[in-house]
Parts: structure tokens; C-alpha cells; sequence
């Protein structure tokens, strides 16, 4: 691996760990800005829907984590 992608490795590992959650939080910041600035939704909503993605993203990472865990009993 060369150190250019190794760099790149760490850096995504720093900042996001896993992929569900990079996407979630940029689609939030996306979908976010669009309300704000094309729909010009009240600055509440905007709140309402953001969180929401955030917490969709953490949900979708927590399933995935449970689901490939073997059972312990």
C-alpha cells in the first residue's frame, strides 16, 4: 500500500470509521443545505430533518453491527 493510500485510510478512519455514517452525515449536510437555501424551509425543519438523517445513519450502522455478531448465550 502506498503512502498516499495509507494516508487516505487514515484520515477516513479518523473521521468517519464506517461508510453508512460518512454518507449519512454528508447526505444530511446536503439535504440540509438544499432546504435552507432552494426551499427556504424554517430553519426548525431543517433541524427536524437532519437529526432524523443522522439518527437513520446510526440506526443502519447499529443493525449492521448486531446482525453480524454471532449469538452468545
Amino acid at each position: 500500500m502506498s503512502r498516499i493510500t495509507g494516508a487516505v485510510k487514515a484520515a477516513y478512519n479518523f473521521f468517519a470509521g464506517d461508510a453508512i455514517l460518512l454518507v449519512a452525515a454528508l447526505a444530511a449536510f446536503v439535504i440540509d443545505g438544499l432546504l435552507v437555501k432552494v426551499a427556504r424551509a424554517p430553519n426548525a425543519l431543517a433541524a427536524v430533518v437532519f437529526v432524523a438523517l443522522i439518527v437513520g445513519g446510526l440506526a443502519a450502522t447499529l443493525g449492521r453491527e448486531l446482525r453480524g455478531r454471532p449469538r452468545r448465550r
